[in-house]
């Protein structure tokens, strides 16, 4: 990690660190503020999770168990939401899968509360006029950010072709990627959601998909420290109760959820209603499919010796 990027890093939790404390409420229970982690572009909250902000539903599933108020911190990378959880600078950590499994296999005593989405496709996109396969790669430049699902996908694919010892990934963040792609001083990135079909709109490369593979298909996880879930009784069953209510309303109201989306992510409604369809969005905290996906994900994960150790995932799950 750059060093002003980790001093930038390091001060971020030092300032969110002190923001939790909570008094007992009526009932006896504690009382706090839930600090929740995640990725954003734009420095906004996204997705199902910005949806059920902007209408109360988290937190209306999340007062019985003693929360007041959410609090949403935004990072780089799941590698960073990752480093913020385990500083106790955020309760919840919402990343990709392939951040969230590295960081319980490294020894980190978190525990899985829900499965946020699942079914994500990640594509392979190049630039204008550049490659139109894989293997036209060789020699050039691909990126992603490290520690995330664009960054395990990109492998992934890479593997798939048997390339991955022929391609290097270098590390760039998202924004810089495809600045990069636009003006063409980068051959290829990894981009998924409404950016992808957006790109492909406008004339760029699809090289390869992750649904051409679905060993490589994503699921966003929610985490969070055990020694938070013993401060707080009742939370991570909570938390996967709310997330299965959210998605279930997002379902319902689908439409509107794809407007707001396509204005939060400035693209048309259409291409939203592409990159997020209905599947995507669980109804329950742990769907079959999904620990499909999660098995898949780690066992390439271990296979391809990126995470330290094994460990069990059944276990690793908050379940009733």
């Amino acid at each position: 990690m750059p060093r002003l990027r980790l001093l930038a890093l390091l001060l971020t939790l030092t300032a969110l660190a002190g923001c939790a404390g909570g008094a007992a409420g009526a009932d006896g229970r504690q009382q706090f503020v839930l600090r929740v982690g995640m990725t954003s572009v734009t420095g906004t909250v996204q997705g199902n999770l910005g949806w059920a902000d902007e209408k109360g539903l988290l937190l209306d599933r999340l007062r019985s168990v003693g929360v007041t108020q959410v609090r949403f911190s935004f990072f780089q990378s799941g590698a960073d939401v990752s480093a913020a959880l385990l500083a106790g600078a955020v309760d919840v950590a919402v990343t990709g899968d392939m951040p969230a499994l590295r960081t319980r296999a490294s020894g980190n005593p978190t525990r899985l509360l829900a499965l946020t989405t699942v079914n994500a496709d990640t594509w392979l996109i190049g630039r204008k006029g550049g490659p139109t396969d894989i293997r036209s790669l060789v020699g050039r430049t691909v990126t992603a950010p490290e520690g995330t699902i664009r960054y395990r996908v990109a492998y992934g694919l890479l593997h798939a072709a048997g390339l991955d010892d022929r391609i290097e990934i270098r590390n760039v963040p998202t924004p810089e990627s495809l600045a990069g792609l636009s003006s063409g001083a980068i051959d290829a990135t990894v981009i998924g959601g409404p950016q992808a079909y957006d790109l492909e709109r406008k004339g760029f490369v699809v090289i390869d998909k992750a649904s051409h593979h679905p060993h490589l298909l994503s699921t966003e996880h929610s985490t969070a420290l055990q020694s938070f879930l013993d401060a707080h009784p009742g939370f991570g069953e909570a938390w996967g109760s709310a997330v299965a209510a959210i998605n279930q309303h997002v379902r319902d109201n689908i439409a509107d959820y794809w407007a707001y989306a396509a204005k939060k992510d400035g693209v048309d409604v259409a291409l939203e209603a592409k990159a997020e369809p209905a599947a995507h969005f669980n109804v329950e905290p742990f769907p079959a499919e999904g620990l499909a996906q999660v098995r898949a994900t780690y066992d390439f994960l271990r296979e391809q010796r990126l995470i330290d150790a094994e460990f069990d995932l059944d276990a690793w799950r908050v379940t009733p």
